[in-house]
């Protein structure tokens, strides 16, 4: 191949990957694969890097029926996902007045204070990311109030941004606002779908503890 066509061929790999990433910007990771033929708990099993403290979490709750589908009382639910990640923040920061670590893995956490914590992340019913209002800009008003299974209200809300300083047209994310404790956090990877609803994974930054 002569030298010109090489550079020819490269300036044309080079502006398909620019437009692909272009294209990407306006999508968050979540809808990269976003559907999974399988239960919420099997779609957990495909990504233990991301789920492995979850699921013993989980199971350890006595909550596996509301994740698997079988509990007849949530036949669809959206997770707001608590990580690996997040998990072992809760471990670490939850220290004795010697600050050493009160829990040195996941089950030796109260199977109680387990469950209360994860209800507190799911809500019954499948809500993908088109279910939320959008917050008022520059406020802590907008969005859509929900009742976690634990009776905690969470405001969700979606927030557009700017591309190339134009407003509103950028890549879209969610917000997640504990009304009566005010912490808040938000949503890393969106419309995760499976067949017994959706997972919207939390931020890697988030701590368990926070709503």
């Amino acid at each position: 191949m002569k030298r010109y066509d090489v550079l020819i061929l490269g300036l044309l790999c080079c502006s398909f990957s620019l437009f692909s990433c272009d294209d990407d910007y306006f999508h968050d990771s979540g809808l990269a694969d976003g559907k999974h033929d399988c239960t919420m708990w099997e779609y957990f099993q495909t990504d233990g890097e991301n789920w492995d403290s979850t699921m013993i979490l989980i199971e350890h709750a006595g909550l596996k029926d509301v994740f698997d589908g079988t509990n007849p009382e949530y036949k669809e639910i959206t997770f707001f996902g608590v990580t690996n990640l997040s998990i072992e923040q809760f471990l670490d920061k939850t220290v004795n007045d010697d600050w050493e670590p009160v829990y040195d893995r996941v089950k030796d956490i109260p199977a109680e204070l387990c469950r209360e914590m994860l209800l507190s992340h799911v809500v019954k019913g499948k809500k993908t990311r088109e279910d939320f209002d959008y917050e008022v800009r520059g406020t802590l008003t907008g969005g859509t109030v929900l009742a976690s299974l634990s009776g905690v209200e969470l405001r969700v809300y979606r927030i557009k941004s700017s591309y190339n300083d134009v407003p509103d047209i950028g890549a879209e994310s969610i917000g997640v606002h504990a009304l009566v404790s005010g912490q808040m956090t938000t949503v890393a990877s969106s419309n995760i779908e499976v067949t017994n609803g959706v997972v919207h994974s939390l931020s890697y930054t988030y701590q368990f503890t926070q709503l």
